[in-house]
């Protein structure tokens, strides 16, 4: 796409006719779905012309080369007065940072048909298909190396993309949207040469507590990965949705609903990993045990609860806690009372009561993965006769 809209002095015939311009974006949400769209920005995409990157499944912006925007900055400056360039206005930086519209940037153009070609390799011909698969290549880095990675401390941070390259095939794992809602990780990636699309909590930012935008971006996500055939594998370490007057501004609430209903709606083979925290509502939107997941798996550092201990102790035992003089004494109780939530919310509980399926050594949870997105390859899933949902 490069187009700066339609021509104003000669809108006859391509503007209200039942042919033109309105059918080209009726047909793009008829297709949704159907076929994989992608659209690369090869220039300024302006008013009508804007709408194709969106209606895609995929768009790719170029730097300092694309920009997509509902009016010029002249017409912009006409309407609201305000004075600002084509790149502030909808270039990379706000498309792929603050709206969520772009999933990836490209350096230049030739990087940008890169990326493309990289991205089509991981999806089918059409709805009726499944992915491709590729020749199965080892992990980048060795699966027993988890256990240096995840730090038994719920509240320490650490990058999930060194569990993810871990897991999957080396250097398979392509990301989107990598600057918005940076608190979870999409993207695809290849599972012993399967196709598998990777929704994963990301401690290092923000420790990994569901913002409005990663919720958004997940669902959005989920929902492609579901129309294509591509199974889904969660990587669960969140302290919940986030908390607060902003976020609840920014529509928590209402973005939270779409992943939980993305996840909830998703027929392809789905797999859960209580990597380490699951907390709050955090473990329904990651497809947690309630949304049939064909299984929860856990690693030994797992944890699955209302919240965390520290919040916990504090919400339960505060006023009896305040009741004790003696500040050791009163920090041996606060000691035992958090031991004793957390063996309440251990994973190893959780699976002798079968609330999860396994818990499982950091060194074969990729090889568990695999076998069991093999097993459950041609799962299918009844779900209630409808039209269609009204949440998204």
């Amino acid at each position: 796409m490069d187009s700066s809209g339609g021509r104003i002095d000669q809108q006859t015939g391509f503007f209200a006719n039942r042919e033109g311009i309105g059918k080209y974006y009726y047909n793009h949400s008829r297709l949704s779905g159907r076929v994989p769209q992608i659209c690369v920005l090869y220039g300024p995409c302006i008013a009508g012309a804007a709408y194709t990157p969106v209606f895609a499944d995929f768009t790719v912006m170029v730097e300092g080369m694309s920009s997509m925007t509902i009016a010029s900055p002249r017409m912009v400056e006409m309407v609201t007065g305000e004075d600002i360039s084509l790149q502030e206005l909808g270039g990379p930086a706000v498309h792929a940072g603050e709206s969520g519209s772009a999933d990836l940037v490209a350096r230049d153009e030739r990087h940008a048909r890169q990326l493309v070609a990289e991205l089509v390799g991981y999806l089918p011909d059409n709805s009726d298909e499944r992915p491709p698969k590729a020749t199965p290549t080892p992990p980048k880095y060795e699966p027993d190396g988890i256990d240096s990675v995840v730090p038994q401390e719920p509240n320490k941070s650490y990058d999930m993309r060194d569990v993810i390259e871990r897991v999957v095939d080396r250097d398979s794992f392509f990301e989107l949207q990598p600057d918005y809602g940076p608190e979870i990780l999409t993207g695809f990636a290849h599972l012993d040469g399967r196709s598998v699309g990777v929704i994963a909590n990301q401690p290092a930012q923000r420790a990994g507590a569901i913002f409005p935008d990663a919720a958004e971006k997940a669902a959005g996500f989920a929902w492609t990965c579901d129309a294509y055939n591509v199974p889904l594998l969660y990587l669960c370490d969140t302290p919940g949705f986030m908390a607060g007057s902003q976020v609840e501004k920014d529509g928590i609430l209402e973005n939270g609903k779409k992943m939980i209903y993305a996840t909830s709606e998703a027929t392809v083979p789905k797999q859960c990993v209580i990597v380490r925290k699951a907390y709050g509502a955090g473990i329904y939107a990651m497809s947690g045990p309630a949304y049939d997941p064909e299984s929860t798996v856990a690693l030994p550092s797992g944890e699955i609860g209302i919240m965390g201990p520290e919040a916990a102790i504090n919400a339960v035992y505060a006023r009896k806690l305040a009741e004790i003089d003696d500040p050791e004494e009163r920090a041996e109780t606060e000691r035992r009372l958090r031991e004793e939530y957390r063996e309440d919310i251990d994973v190893r509980r959780m699976a002798s009561e079968v609330v999860i399926d396994e818990v499982i050594p950091p060194s074969s949870l990729r090889d568990q993965l695999a076998a069991r997105f093999d097993f459950y390859e041609d799962v299918e899933k009844d779900r209630p006769s409808k039209k269609h949902g009204t949440v998204l």
